[in-house]
């Protein structure tokens, strides 16, 4: 008997080859998949970063969200099944992590306004473009297309007037919600509507030079927004969790003998650069931790 003979495997045919390899197939990326799949994932991916991991139920909703898109669940698969994080999913952590940072260096808690913006927020939109603008950050846009014969600090200008106006629009198709605006003036909205709450009402003037300023920017979104609270009398919820939140803290300062609005007022004095958001939390941990 030939023992080398007998080791030889045994010979298939070009079918059975096919059949017994299983194809190689390239995994999918975010590109790849539809656009309300990929904004599902964009969502949970923005959250889970800023909130440094989420809940197990969290994943268990992600996938009956992406239930029936087999391309979405292969994605999700490669990050929850095969523990590999795709480029694309860390391109995106690392984008929150950015936003994060600029957020926080301009004392703004930017997980704690995303929080509050999800629950009015139109799941329909991007989340990165969202997140972007709660950071107070201006979106890159589309942009001037460029010559060799302009002049680059006149562009940079240029881009600067388009990426803005994108912000000062009129939307036509539904209502603005805070997170529409561009930063100044969600800045200035924010801080009219806690002081508001914390005077217990401002004078009609207050008002009316917010109405003016936002005329003169040309901002017609920002003033559409203000329409839906003191011209159609329905408040956005985002506008009524602001004067919440403000009424908390009226609420603590009472209970301890001390003014709210005064405490704001000084602390924003001696630090104006300070978000209003970051200055309101901050006055209430100064209230839950004083004795």
């Amino acid at each position: 008997m030939n023992a080398a003979r007998d080791l030889d495997p045994i010979p298939l045919d070009e079918r059975q080859l096919e059949d017994s390899l299983e194809r190689i197939v390239p995994q999918p990326s975010l590109e790849d998949l539809s656009p309300e799949s990929s904004g599902r994932l964009v969502r949970y991916i923005v959250t889970s970063s800023l909130e440094h991991g989420v809940a197990p139920t969290a994943v268990v909703a992600l996938y009956a969200d992406l239930a029936g898109d087999e391309l979405a669940v292969r994605y999700a698969d490669r990050r929850f099944m095969l523990r590999e994080v795709p480029a694309d999913w860390r391109e995106v952590e690392n984008r929150v992590a950015d936003l994060e940072l600029s957020a926080r260096e301009r004392g703004l808690d930017l997980a704690a306004a995303w929080r509050r913006a999800s629950g009015v927020a139109m799941h329909g939109q991007d989340a990165l473009e969202q997140l972007t603008r709660l950071a107070g950050v201006r979106s890159p846009g589309a942009q001037r297309q460029r010559s060799i014969f302009d002049d680059p600090e006149d562009l940079d200008e240029l881009e600067d007037e388009d990426a803005l106006d994108a912000f000062h629009e009129r939307l036509a198709d539904r209502e603005p919600d805070l997170i529409d605006l561009d930063a100044e003036a969600q800045q200035r909205i924010r801080r009219f509507a806690i002081e508001e709450r914390l005077e217990r009402g401002l004078p009609p003037v207050e008002l009316l030079d917010l109405y003016r300023h936002l005329d003169r920017a040309g901002d017609l979104r920002a003033q559409q927004y203000l329409d839906r609270i003191y011209v159609e009398q329905l408040p956005p919820p985002d506008w009524v969790d602001l004067q919440s939140e403000a009424g908390r803290l009226v609420d603590m300062a009472e209970a301890r003998g001390r003014d709210a609005g005064r405490l704001f007022a000084d602390l924003l004095r001696t630090s104006p650069s300070l978000d209003s958001m970051a200055a309101l939390q901050i006055l209430l941990e100064r209230l839950i931790f004083q004795p």
